[in-house]
């Protein structure tokens, strides 16, 4: 079946009444897909397989995948193994791969990730795949040779790919057994996603957080990604929260400042004093590279009234998920004073709106 896909390849059409790409479609999207899952049942029982010959007309790169729908529940979400078609009908890649698009608020569609986003992630995948011992000594790519960019972005996704050439196509029990092996790196990757709440490369997840609350209060819950949730408990907020507060109550009382935590009743984490000095401290903790972070319309307007402030950002916190409560640590410290709020790096991301009566 792999090869027919392969041989179907090089009649390529976009044109959804050729009976080539009726019969790709019935291969891709039911018959490998049917073989996949004979073989997945022993092993993974819960797990599924589907495919797609493209939506709407044929794409050019057709692809069946197989996944824990727990952990990706759509395409365009969590870890997979994919069994990538390449453009001119020369190889299939059994793919170790990833969700390579993202829903975007904005927009309300789903949009390509970027390869700057991609790649931290597949250098992520990696790690944890040496580290563990159940991947393999290298990481070999992919190249689908397609001139659509989903193809590329495929390849950009990719963590490990096994290449089998339409004219040196393994027999059926290596297939299978490579299928079993991929499984368990990608087992091992779910294993590993479930206790990390920000993989690199991720936007962070207070960021997400944010938007997807936003959207609830809108009551847009239909139009954004199928599982897309929250990525922070509320007790792993307050941790995070609190190891970065405390830091940057260190910093200051290190310089003799002395230091009051007003978080609970003000629109500032912490009153710093030394002397008639006061020093109005907002603090924010992330997992993230702290590149963004999120501010309060209170925040906001408080600190473009008070010069006399701060800004502490502790980024690249880890937390552990095996403790609870969980538990934040390490971090790297940034120190911004005074700190000037910069409007163009604002960005609104819900209005309140008062209907006029009618």
């Amino acid at each position: 079946m792999l090869s027919e896909v392969l041989t179907l390849q090089a009649n390529y059409t976009s044109n959804p009444k050729s009976p080539l790409m009726a019969r790709r479609k019935q291969l891709v999207e039911v018959e490998i897909r049917d073989v996949i899952g004979s073989v997945l049942a022993p092993v993974f029982p819960s797990w599924e397989a589907g495919g797609s010959n493209g939506k709407g007309n044929p794409a050019e790169v057709p692809w069946t995948r197989y996944y824990d729908p727990v952990h990706s529940p759509a395409p365009t979400d969590g870890w997979y193994a994919v069994y990538l078609f390449d453009a001119a009908g020369e190889s299939v890649y059994l793919s170790l791969n990833q969700g390579t698009t993202t829903w975007s608020v904005d927009k309300q569609d789903f949009i390509f990730k970027p390869k700057t986003k991609l790649l931290p992630r597949v250098q992520w995948a990696r790690d944890i795949l040496s580290a563990s011992n159940a991947g393999p000594k290298t990481f070999d790519s992919i190249s689908l040779k397609g001139r659509q960019p989903l193809g590329r972005v495929y390849q950009f996704g990719n963590v490990h790919g096994i290449e089998y050439r339409l004219d040196a196509m393994p027999a059926e029990e290596e297939l299978h057994d490579d299928l079993v092996r991929i499984g368990h790196m990608l087992e091992r990757l779910y294993d590993a996603d479930a206790l990390t709440a920000y993989i690199p490369g991720d936007e962070p997840p207070e960021i997400v957080d944010a938007e997807l609350a936003s959207a609830n209060a809108a009551g847009n819950t239909r139009k954004r990604s199928k599982g897309q949730g929250f990525r922070l408990t509320k007790p792993e907020q307050t941790a995070i929260e609190r190891h970065a507060v405390n830091l940057a109550a260190e910093y200051f009382k290190d310089l003799k400042y002395q230091v009051k935590d007003t978080g609970a009743s003000k629109p500032y984490d912490l009153l710093a004093t030394r002397g008639e000095e006061e020093v109005y401290v907002e603090v924010k903790g992330t997992m993230s590279l702290g590149e963004q972070i999120i501010l309060t319309r209170n925040e906001v307007e408080h600190h473009q009234q008070n010069p006399n402030n701060a800004l502490v950002v502790v980024h690249s916190i880890r937390l552990d998920r095996t403790q609870q409560p969980p538990v934040a640590s390490g971090g790297v410290r940034v120190v911004t004073q005074p700190w000037k709020i910069d409007e163009s790096g604002l960005t609104v991301i819900s209005y309140r709106y008062q209907i006029p009566p009618a």
